[in-house]
């Protein structure tokens, strides 16, 4: 059969490496189209891909992964095709959008459903968004993000804080239930511990500053003070100044870290040995009546 190009019927033109021709025979029609869809739009989402060419993830995944084993798409941050966009909004993902996932990847039901039974109570609309956004574009398992929602329903933390974990694992490639865990327990830790620093301040009308939470981690991790020993030096700042001061109280934590005074009984040793200096210095300064007398100074009665 013969047969042209009709022009009449072309507005635009996508262009494909010619690379490709080296696998023609061997790959699929999916994992095709999966690539000139990337070209013809622009390097669109995988969601995108997926509800565009009626594919699951799981295809849609396989297909990116082969054409990265041959070199036409590749994994680095710099040059991500696939998954560098920007945040979400609750706009960004259409109600058609998550019923579509839905449908198509029983991942994404595992998804809202496990989700739902740790909020104990129906997702709301935002919280799918988020969850839908973070499945997709951070590639991150199922048990790893649910930790996140676990850790975050029992903090308190809203929908954006999941996002913001998720993001962060992501970036620096914690995948496994394992990495997870040690992150959670850091994350637990630091939250523990910035409860106890605004407790012991009387601080429960507001949270800590970015620069307050830096001093806070500072003062326990880098100086390995523990609670009674910030209280101690929350103490001598109200003695001192009257008043809270982050940067007072870090002075005098770092000093006691400079002379390796780390706990209350150090300071006690402390504190004695200066009681007996200054009654010492006391002692040496004040006048001696007798010793005068017999020097000749006329003392009057």
């Amino acid at each position: 059969m013969e047969y042209e190009i009709n022009p009449n019927k072309i507005n635009r033109l996508t262009a494909l490496p010619l690379e490709i021709n080296d696998y023609i025979n061997e790959v699929s029609g999916d994992f095709f189209k999966v690539l000139y869809l990337i070209f013809s739009e622009n390097n669109p989402s995988s969601f995108f891909i997926s509800t565009k060419l009626d594919l699951n993830i799981c295809q849609v995944e396989d297909a990116l992964r082969y054409w990265k084993s041959k070199g036409i798409l590749t994994d680095k941050k710099s040059e991500k095709a696939i998954i560098s966009i920007k945040k979400p909004n609750a706009s960004q993902i259409s109600s058609e959008e998550l019923k579509s996932a839905k449908e198509k990847d029983k991942n994404v039901v595992m998804l809202f459903e496990q989700s739902e039974q740790l909020y104990s109570r129906p997702l709301k609309p935002t919280e799918r968004r988020t969850l839908l956004y973070i499945y997709e574009y951070f590639e991150l398992p199922i048990d790893v993000i649910l930790m996140v929602v676990d850790f975050c329903i029992r903090y308190n933390k809203p929908p954006r804080q999941i996002l913001s974990i998720c993001e962060d694992w992501s970036d620096n490639d914690i995948t496994t239930h394992e990495q997870a865990e040690r992150q959670i327990q850091i994350l637990a830790e630091r939250y523990n511990i910035e409860t106890q620093v605004r407790n012991c301040f009387g601080i429960y009308d507001r949270k800590l500053s970015a620069n307050e939470k830096k001093s806070v981690q500072k003062w326990f991790f880098e100086y390995d003070f523990k609670i009674n020993m910030i209280k101690l030096a929350f103490n001598k700042c109200i003695d001192s100044i009257g008043k809270l001061s982050f940067p007072y109280i870090g002075k005098i934590l770092s000093t006691w870290y400079k002379n390796n005074i780390k706990t209350p009984e150090d300071i006690e040793k402390i504190d004695s040995k200066q009681k007996l200096l200054n009654k010492h210095q006391h002692k040496n300064t004040s006048y001696d009546l007798t010793e005068l007398t017999k020097g000749g100074l006329f003392i009057p009665e």
